[in-house]
């Protein structure tokens, strides 16, 4: 039975030294006793919140990766933009009116608009060939071929 109450004896010491009860907070203790350390925290707490649209470029600033990222995103952009937006299928300028009615000339408006861009096309060589003549020979065909 001693041995019971040594046991016992012990337990009663061991709580008491270690005291195993729950430590409480009090907030109002600690503002008296650190009133430097709560104005700094409650300072911080403000300037978080007053970030604004500036905590996301804060953000892509301070880390190298999301600065690569940023770069690239913006590279993939600016390349679509010029790829989608830029002058689209060129025209090729004829020089002559005869060149103007060959078959591959004539092939390429009838690509670009179909049956209205090809008549637009002879149109255009007729403009240019100014009134008709009598009769052309076939030295002058070969001469407006050759340019």
């Amino acid at each position: 039975m001693n041995e019971q109450r040594d046991e016992k004896r012990l337990d009663e010491l061991i709580s008491k030294a270690i005291d195993s009860s729950e430590p409480k907070f009090d907030a109002e203790k600690w503002k008296q006793k650190y009133p430097r350390e709560f104005q700094t925290l409650v300072e911080r707490k403000s300037r978080r919140s007053s970030t604004g649209p500036f905590g996301l470029l804060r953000l892509v600033v301070s880390y190298r990766i999301t600065q690569v990222a940023a770069a690239a995103a913006i590279m993939i952009v600016l390349g679509l933009l010029i790829a989608y937006s830029g002058p689209g299928e060129q025209r090729q300028v004829a020089k002559s009116p005869a060149e103007m009615v060959t078959a591959m000339s004539f092939r390429m408006a009838y690509r670009r608009g179909g049956m209205e861009a090809l008549e637009q096309q002879c149109d255009e060589a007729v403009k240019l060939l100014g009134p008709s003549r009598g009769s052309s020979s076939l030295g002058d065909l070969a001469g407006d071929l050759k340019g």
